[in-house]
């Protein structure tokens, strides 16, 4: 037997192990639900998760697609494969499934959101998301992602990046998180009292929302959701799709993971003016430091 046909054999046995690894948790977590309906006459709420990038949510995403089922399967929907598409289309779909998720704006939550429907997000320091944002694009490797936008930001230093008005880097960046909560993703403010406004608007709607999380500390709320959708406690420290992941040099990683000094804040603060009112809000009502 060649090397080349053992390795063969080995890759697909692992293969052939982890399909039934899923299957099993799959059809343990629809066991699970069957088994509260007929006790209890409950079965586990819809959970949406609301998700905003550069927070933690690929491992929120990754567990719920474990056990709940793949997308093809209709008990998981994310938005981002509707976005393009008419609303009632996503809504439609949405209504369905046990785990809807996506980079949704707050208009597109609000389309499908029932008494059955249990809803999360998490928030992350602003200036340290933005900061992540632009290393996570620019780090990106071409085999994960590689398109225009993509490698325009790859051309960027972080200074030209927080000062762009390219509309691609303006509709990532700009006060994304007031603007994903306030209702709509395409609305983008041009002055301080319309990043007052977005952020009164974000406010109020995200004070509806059953369970912010936060970034740093991250494995308590999702610990948290996982028992509330009926899914074993996930393991700690579990996150995806870190930024520094893609950074093999550990002088550029710690470049990457760096606050952004005084000059560099200064140039991001129209950015973030509005997503800083939010987050400080519910990061003082949460009694976190």
């Amino acid at each position: 037997m060649s090397t080349d046909l053992r390795l063969d054999e080995r890759g697909y046995g692992m293969g052939l192990l982890r399909q039934t690894r899923k299957t099993l948790r799959r059809t343990g977590y629809r066991l699970s639900c069957a088994r509260k309906v007929l006790t209890t006459g409950e079965r586990p709420p819809r959970i949406a998760f609301i998700h905003t990038p550069k927070t933690g949510g690929t491992s929120i995403n990754s567990y719920f697609k474990e056990y709940v089922g793949s997308k093809r399967s209709g008990r998981i929907v994310f938005y981002d494969d509707f976005s393009q598409l008419p609303l009632n289309i996503f809504v439609e779909q949405a209504r369905k499934a046990r785990f809807v998720t996506g980079h949704m704006p707050w208009t597109a939550f609000e389309s499908f959101r029932d008494e059955t429907t249990y809803s999360l997000t998490f928030l992350r320091d602003p200036y340290d998301r933005l900061r992540s944002l632009y290393q996570y694009v620019a780090n990106l490797p071409p085999s994960v992602r590689d398109d225009d936008d993509v490698r325009l930001v790859k051309t960027m230093s972080l200074k030209d990046f927080l000062v762009s008005r390219h509309p691609v880097v303006v509709s990532g960046a700009n006060n994304f998180v007031a603007r994903q909560f306030a209702g709509s993703l395409g609305y983008i403010p041009r002055s301080r009292e319309e990043r007052l406004s977005l952020a009164e608007a974000a406010i109020h709607n995200l004070s509806t929302i059953d369970l912010i999380g936060f970034n740093d500390s991250f494995d308590s709320a999702f610990m948290k959701v996982a028992e509330i959708a009926g899914l074993p406690p996930p393991p700690a420290g579990r996150k995806m799709n870190v930024t520094a992941s893609f950074i093999s040099s550990t002088e550029k990683k710690t470049e990457a993971t760096r606050s952004l000094d005084e000059e560099m804040r200064e140039l991001a603060r129209p950015l973030v003016e509005a997503d800083l009112i939010v987050y400080e809000h519910f990061r003082r009502l949460s009694n976190l430091p």
